[in-house]
């Protein structure tokens, strides 16, 4: 079958305008790999592009590029020098784009890269019918899984799973995650599947919901007054052994410090406004351990599916919603309400 030479794109002009329309479809490079779309994803960074004026991403030159880099699909085509992946092999794709040479990614860990680059600032994203990136960013996607798990696995489930490494949780660790969007209750599910005892904190009852749903003991207002109480009680009047904020927020920032015990680990995953800790009080006299975690490193791959499949977990209960592309106006606006699981788009 002929590739198409217009395809499908998703772009976002800014100030939470969305528009679909037609670009001619770009052929690989050398070094390149071109992938049929099956299945791709709205992340949380999509909406800071949703939110942005559209000032500054003309000035920036974002809105030329469709929006996304949450996908798994088939292998269209390849270019010069390409040794894997072959056509028709199914794959996703590492959602950052390093140079391939530094120490950063011949470790695996392409988003240290001092010259990387992003889906849809730099080039366009997943949310289009065809996607042209380097070959070394494909991953395999294993027959048992299909192209929806391969999108949610892509960054979301693999973001959940490379904090929740970090905050080093067990069966006879308590641990509370801030904020229950999509990575969030990736947390939750995942967070159950390692035997922890999980609290979900998020401002949307629909959320906590979700999260009870999906596993967690409790569920609470991250607006409530007495929140710090409620989660030291919760672990045993201590304080819980780890916290994961997925949020951003600066007052889940700092609650998720504060209901800490003695030695606990604090993961922060959430890209947001800065937040005021003082380390005497907060750090050094309970000896808490803070640590970043962004998105997975490409040697976890394995793992991360390996994962899944050992303990059976069922991630693609963290789909609420499905449209199709012509829908993604639609998509977005239901996106920024802060209220559902996870929304895919199917381009099959």
């Amino acid at each position: 079958m002929s590739t198409p030479s217009e395809m499908t794109c998703v772009f976002c002009p800014g100030d939470h305008q969305i528009e679909v329309a037609k670009t001619a479809t770009p052929d690989p490079g050398p070094g390149e790999m071109r992938i049929r779309t099956m299945t791709s994803a709205i992340c949380g960074s999509d909406l800071h592009h949703y939110r942005t004026t559209q000032t500054v991403r003309a000035e920036r030159g974002w809105n030329q590029y469709a929006l996304g880099h949450e996908s798994s699909g088939i292998v269209d085509a390849v270019g010069p020098a390409v040794h894997y992946p072959s056509e028709g092999d199914r794959v996703v794709v590492f959602g950052l784009i390093g140079c391939g040479q530094c120490n950063h990614c011949r470790r695996g860990e392409s988003m240290f890269c001092k010259q990387g680059k992003h889906f849809s600032r730099h080039q366009h994203g997943s949310d289009a019918t065809y996607l042209v990136a380097p070959a070394r960013t494909a991953l395999p996607l294993p027959d048992d899984f299909d192209f929806e798990m391969g999108a949610l696995l892509s960054c979301n489930v693999g973001t959940a799973y490379g904090a929740l490494r970090k905050s080093e949780t067990s069966g006879d660790r308590t641990l509370a995650v801030f904020g229950l969007g999509p990575v969030g209750l990736a947390c939750v599910l995942l967070g159950k599947a390692r035997g922890t005892s999980v609290i979900g904190v998020d401002p949307s009852s629909e959320r906590r919901r979700l999260a009870l749903d999906l596993g967690a003991v409790e569920a609470f207002d991250s607006s409530a007054s007495d929140l710090t109480d409620k989660l030291r009680t919760s672990s045993d009047g201590e304080g819980l052994h780890a916290t994961i904020d997925t949020s951003g927020h600066p007052s889940a920032r700092r609650s998720a410090v504060d209901a800490l015990r003695v030695h606990g680990t604090y993961v922060e995953v959430g890209v947001g406004q800065d937040a005021s800790i003082s380390p005497s009080e907060q750090i050094i006299f309970k000896e808490i351990t803070l640590r970043g975690s962004w998105l997975y490193k490409e040697y976890e791959w394995e793992s991360l599916v390996d994962f899944v499949r050992r303990h059976q977990i069922p991630i693609k209960r963290l789909i609420s919603h499905r449209f199709r592309p012509e829908k993604a106006a639609e998509a977005f606006r239901l996106a920024n309400t802060a209220t559902t699981g996870k929304i895919l788009f199917n381009w099959s």
